[in-house]
């Protein structure tokens, strides 16, 4: 394996060990300023925003403002080659309606020198929707 992808694997195997336990402190430093995150599937939650101001206004902003406590994603699987890096995770979170939001990704990852610029992520959006809304 090449240096890069051991790399990047262990960016973010070391980001979901923290994510696990609700701390995104190492995950949210590897966002470029110019990251673009597709969210993927047909539901109010699916959609593609770039750059990280927006990234963080039109995602993270309304998932979180969703969620009454942390957030943890437990990561089950990463694989990774060169500048991808691919992590099949479970999440879980506790809503402010007093749900459980507890759903399953496929993320997969594109690095730039040890940034994150492209996330494409696979997930019951359905669900996300009931849960949610």
């Amino acid at each position: 394996m090449s240096g890069v992808t051991e790399t990047n694997r262990e960016l973010l195997t070391k980001a979901f060990a923290k994510l696990e336990h609700g701390d995104p402190d190492d995950f949210l430093p590897l966002f470029d300023e110019h990251i673009t995150w597709h969210v993927m599937g047909t539901s109010k939650w699916s959609k593609t925003v770039s750059g990280l101001a927006d990234v963080e206004a039109q995602l993270m902003g309304p998932l979180f403002a969703r969620f009454a406590g942390p957030y943890r994603n437990i990561p089950e699987l990463v694989l990774a080659d060169g500048d991808h890096v691919v992590v099949l995770a479970k999440g879980h979170a506790d809503t402010v309606d007093g749900k459980v939001y507890a759903n399953e990704y496929c993320f997969i990852f594109r690095l730039e020198a040890g940034r994150i610029v492209e996330v494409r992520e696979y997930l019951d959006t359905k669900l996300a929707d009931a849960v949610l809304g």
